[in-house]
């Protein structure tokens, strides 16, 4: 009963800097819980991105359908490659001529314009060994041409990770700073009341004794500061995805890191988690020269 009352007196005591410490946590925490969420669309998405990454391979007109054939088989054989499935000419007329704007273009020529092709999958997104791939098909006879956007694909991923990266630092920033704010402020109540200390420690009372206080003054900081973090990321996406629904139709409560998992018992401890170890951290941070 005593610590709890000695946690309010100090919270008073410190009156505006105690909200400074618990914004600032908040701000650590809900760019963490972001950077969490912004990681996880982004891996997503990537993931996504790499397991349907595909050649297509243009066949030469001409090509008997025992060439086509080895040709398919050859490529099956080739590591790395997943699937190759053959897609004869008329096939993808009909699969452009659904789209009212290809079939504009398409209707312009005379015939069927489009070559037979062989749609090429991979198992894992591996640049070394798909470009291999790519290469060796080339060379083979029956083959015109190959198409695969390995320079799009990497710059993409290569945006992706600086996405990551910057976000990350911004984290790491936050929690630096964090810590400095919530340390100076117990540091400067622990001076504050230095006298107090001093009296304590003439009557007896234990290192633990005069420390335990202002840990749970950290600890209380960080609590609060990261449910109320939660409570704004929570918030934040809310809108988001509803502002979204309204103005497009798309529900991303349905897409993989929208969904109602912010409200999920390890979401908000991880916050909260996250949050007290920061106020800890930064309470016994705090702890000098004073208590000795």
């Amino acid at each position: 009963m005593r610590l709890f009352r000695e946690v309010v007196l100090n919270f008073k005591r410190s009156g505006f800097m105690s909200f400074v410490s618990i914004g600032t946590i908040i701000l650590a925490v809900t760019m963490l819980g972001g950077f969490y969420i912004m990681q996880t669309v982004v891996n997503f998405a990537a993931d996504q991105m790499q397991n349907r990454v595909e050649a297509v391979v243009f066949i030469k007109d001409g090509a008997s359908a025992e060439e086509i054939k080895l040709l398919g088989d050859e490529i099956t054989a080739l590591s790395g490659v997943k699937e190759a499935r053959y897609i004869s000419k008329d096939d993808a007329y009909q699969d452009f001529a659904k789209d009212p704007e290809m079939q504009k273009i398409l209707s312009s020529f005379e015939g069927n314009p489009l070559p037979d092709s062989i749609s090429v999958k991979f198992n894992d997104y591996k640049a070394q060994e798909i470009n291999s791939a790519v290469a060796a098909i080339k060379t083979k006879m029956a083959v015109e041409d190959v198409e695969y956007g390995a320079a799009e694909i990497e710059h993409l991923l290569n945006v992706i990770n600086a996405v990551k990266y910057i976000a990350g630092a911004a984290g790491i920033i936050f929690v630096i700073a964090a810590l400095l704010v919530v340390s100076n402020i117990i540091k400067l109540t622990i001076y504050n009341r230095r006298q107090d200390i001093y009296v304590l420690k003439m009557v007896g009372a234990t290192g633990a004794d005069i420390r335990l206080p202002f840990i749970f003054e950290g600890i209380a900081h960080g609590f609060l500061g990261g449910f109320l973090g939660w409570l704004i990321l929570y918030a934040v996406v809310s809108f988001l995805a509803f502002q979204v629904k309204k103005e497009t139709g798309i529900d991303l409560a349905a897409f993989y890191a929208f969904n109602p998992a912010l409200l999920s018992p390890k979401f908000i401890f991880g916050m909260t988690g996250a949050g007290i170890v920061l106020g800890l951290t930064g309470s016994l941070m705090s702890q000098g020269r004073i208590f000795k």
